[in-house]
């Protein structure tokens, strides 16, 4: 091989190189800019989903509270009902009493 054909394999040797490098460079970038686009797919999945429970947990827990307060009004409701009674059964005996004591004198 003469001096002049060792030099053209050089340069093309160099130049395939560069296209090589180039390609492998631009393949980095894109597997690089397809990362971080699931990278971020990912991201916005998770936070998605996190606002989804916490939404159920704040609705379990509001139909939680509703449902005890519930149960307490009616469990106050029923207190009421039997100082209501407990009441008028005083109140009828002293007006018993009270009658009682101003017929017997």
């Amino acid at each position: 091989m003469s001096g002049i054909d060792a030099v053209k394999k050089i340069v093309e040797t160099e130049a395939q190189a560069r296209r090589i490098v180039d390609e492998a460079s631009t393949s980095a970038q894109q597997i690089v800019s397809e990362a971080r686009e699931q990278a971020e797919r990912i991201r916005q999945e998770a936070i998605a989903g996190a606002q989804q429970r916490r939404e159920e947990i704040l609705r379990a827990a509001k139909e939680k509270a509703e449902a005890e307060a519930r149960q307490s009004d009616k469990e106050t409701e029923q207190i009421l009902d039997n100082y209501r009674k407990l009441s008028e059964k005083r109140k009828d005996a002293a007006v018993g009493r009270a009658v009682e004591l101003i017929l017997n004198g």
